[in-house]
Formats: structure tokens, sequence, C-alpha cells
């Protein structure tokens, strides 16, 4: 968390907090400082810490946790924010295991993560998601709200931007396949908390989308496919947006449409034992 206090100030609430340790980078000014708490239970290595960062290794005898957790407070000032992301990539040479990287990225991945004011720069999108792709990261989604900070101003002035986010490599997402974020209201603070539960237990599923070769056969199949893809081919902020975009909607319309056209299956077969069955019976 950004503190803009003092460590003695900071460790005080902290203690009243019930947290078991810290880890603290004094602000210079008034501005910046940051913050790390842990309960007992959590064996936490302090690897690097600057103004931005707080990198950490973590063990835990008692709950599955990733083996580094990278702490991001990054600067609004552009070329410091480019020198954040050098570190960071500096960082990912020596990770060999679960990675997190997690809180206020001060950018965003794609324009619709931004609502109000103008259009976010494409240069500090691209920059961003060339650290990602440079560190083998990916965004781990959110639930809730989609955007976590607001300036606070009353209409039409007001801006929304998705900043605060969770970042895994592919080791975070194997270990923990049913990870979830959540962007949780804020409380006094003009961004969003981020609550990450590791072992979310979700009791509804969603139903999980698979092609079936047969559908290619059946007389509409291209017709649905040539209406949605022309339908919405020129949405989005770019060429890739515009496919993902795509392949959505393709997905929702062909769920839609096999339930119409293409009965169940497994249901048609169950059906067709059964009659066979019954028609073996001596009469």
């Amino acid at each position: 968390m950004e503190t803009k206090q003092k460590a003695k100030v900071v460790r005080k609430v902290r203690q009243k907090c019930g947290f078991y340790e810290d880890w603290i980078v004094n602000p210079v000014g008034k501005s910046s400082g940051l913050a790390l708490w842990w309960s007992d239970g959590l064996i936490v290595n302090i690897l690097f810490s600057s103004s931005n960062i707080i990198h950490t290794s973590v063990r835990s005898e008692t709950l599955a946790t990733p083996s580094y957790i990278t702490f991001i407070y990054a600067p609004t000032d552009e070329g410091d924010r480019m020198m954040c992301w050098q570190e960071i990539r500096w960082l990912s040479n020596n990770i060999g295991n679960a990675w997190m990287c997690i809180g206020d990225f001060n950018d965003i991945l794609f324009q619709h993560e931004k609502n109000g004011g103008r259009p976010h720069p494409w240069r500090r999108i691209l920059n961003f998601k060339c650290l990602l792709a440079d560190c083998e990261l990916e965004d781990l989604g959110y639930n809730g709200p989609t955007f976590t900070w607001c300036n606070n101003r009353d209409y039409p002035d007001t801006i929304h931007e998705r900043i605060d986010r969770a970042l895994g490599n592919l080791q975070l997402r194997e270990l923990f396949p049913c990870l979830q974020v959540f962007n949780v209201a804020p409380a006094g603070s003009d961004h969003h908390l981020l609550f990450v539960d590791f072992q979310h237990e979700n009791r509804h599923y969603n139903r999980v989308f698979r092609f079936e070769s047969a559908w290619v056969l059946h007389g509409s199949f291209h017709e649905v496919i040539r209406e949605c893809w022309q339908k919405h081919i020129d949405q989005g902020d770019s060429t890739l947006e515009n496919f993902v975009c795509n392949l959505k909607r393709c997905t929702q319309r062909l769920l839609a449409w096999s339930k119409k056209e293409c009965p169940n299956s497994g249901k048609c077969i169950e059906l067709l034992k059964s009659d066979r069955d019954l028609s073996s019976l001596p009469k």
C-alpha cells in the first residue's frame, strides 16, 4: 500500500490491525512511501526493495502460496515508469517458479479499460504489453467492478481506469488453477482493493466451450460464422482486439445455435440404446 507516512506511524497502525510483521519504504517528502504487512505463519523474505517495488519470496507451513510475489506501485511519470518496467524485467530473470505481480501499475492494457477523458496513449499501452511479454506474465482477470481507480471529479470530467491488477506466470496458473482476483469497492481511497483467493471454490461453473467437428457438416454452420464475423469485424481498437472480440461472439453464437440445431448427442445415444434394449425384449 502507499502510505505517505513515516515508518513509526505505519507500524502503529499495523499493530492495531493485528499483523505480525512488516516491511516499510519511507516516503520522499509528502508523497509515495510503501508498506507491506503479513500475518503470523508466513515466512516472507525481501529480495529487492525500491520506492516503487517490493519483491519477495514467500513460504508457509500451512498455506499454499506462490514462490514469489512482487508488489508494485508504479510512478505516474512516464520516464520513471519505464525505469520501473526495467526493474521488473531484471527481477524476472531470476524467477523459476510461481510468480505473481500485483498492485497499481498506473497504466492500462486496452482502451476499454479507461472511461472518460482523452484516449490512452498507444505507446504506453504497447510498452505495458511488451513488459508482460518480456516477463512471460499474463493478466489474471478480475471479479467485480471493471475500473479500479477514479479521479473523483464531477461529470463530465470524471475518469475511471483499471490501473490496479494482478499478473502471473504460467507456473502460477498451473499451481493455482482456481485462483480468482476480486476488485473490492474502496473505503476512503480512490483505488479499489485487490483481493486474491488462491483456492477459490466457485459453486457456479460456466459451461466450457468445446467445438464439435460435426457442426461443420450442418447446412447453416458456415452462414452462422460468416454473419457473426462480418457483423462485428469493425468493432474494437485494434486488429488484435477485433479478433478476440469476434472469437468471443462466435463462441456465444455457436453455443446458442448448437442447442437449437444440434441436440445433445449424448442424450440421443442414450435414447437409441434404450430403444434398442426395449426392442430386444421378448414379446
